[in-house]
Formats: structure tokens, sequence, C-alpha cells
């Protein structure tokens, strides 16, 4: 599995609305110039929350080679049945140099959801802040 280095190795890039929904409008996710090293504790009241919230998820932390990741399970249970979860994201941690990582495969067959997910997991630990960058038309 072949790892991207997220703001090195792609640009994250998220399309929106403006003006009450009358604007697609395009913003770019960019790293804040410092912020508070992100900690296994902090990951994990993260996680807490976001289980808190989405109590069907099954948000969780793992340990992977020298990576903490973020993720789902791949698949769970609904309506009696084992199903595929089409809606997961991993995002790998480097704790130790502050860096952030996404397999290779998301960003080129899911750019959409892998961009928005970083967005969302990223700016909620106060790594990142988002852009304007253009109105891309009605």
């Amino acid at each position: 599995m072949k790892l991207l280095e997220v703001f090195k190795d792609f640009q994250v890039k998220v399309r929106g609305r403006g003006q009450f929904g009358r604007y697609n409008q395009l913003f770019i996710v960019e790293p804040k110039d410092k912020w508070e090293p992100i900690t296994k504790e902090a990951l994990e009241g993260y996680v807490e929350n976001l289980n808190k919230r989405y109590p069907n998820e099954g948000f969780r932390l793992r340990k992977y080679k020298q990576y903490v990741v973020l993720d789902k399970p791949s698949r769970r249970w609904k309506g009696g049945r084992l199903v595929k979860v089409k809606d997961r994201v991993p995002i790998y941690f480097d704790l130790k140099n502050q860096k952030f990582y996404v397999p290779k495969w998301y960003v080129e067959k899911r750019t959409r959801l892998t961009n928005f997910i970083i967005m969302v997991t990223l700016g909620a630990l106060g790594v990142t802040r988002v852009k304007y960058l253009k109105t891309i038309g009605r």
C-alpha cells in the first residue's frame, strides 16, 4: 500500500457553495503556519467525540507500523447481513514528525470524499485552515 503525504504529494481542494447556494466555489485547505502538536490523547478525544455523535459508525484508532490510524471498520452488519462500508477513508498520523498520510487509492478513486474528510478531520484538530480560491460558475 502506497501512502501519499497530505499537502506535499497532493493539494486538498474542496467545492462548496456561496451566496445562499447560488454559486459554486472552490476552496483550498492549507496547513496553518503553527499549530499545537497532535498527540495520541488528542486523537483519542476526537474519536471519542465522533463515536458519541455517530454511534453506529464505529470510529477507531489503531497502530500500524510507526503510524496511528484513524478509520472505520471496512465492513459492518446492516439488516442482518455484512455489508461493505463505502464512506471510509483512513488517515495515517505520524505523531513524531507531525505528518499526515492517506492511501494513494483513496486519493485517486475517491478524491472528493478524501479531500472532505481531510478538511474536516485536520480542521477539527486545529491543523488546517480553509481559504477561498475562486468561484467556478453557477
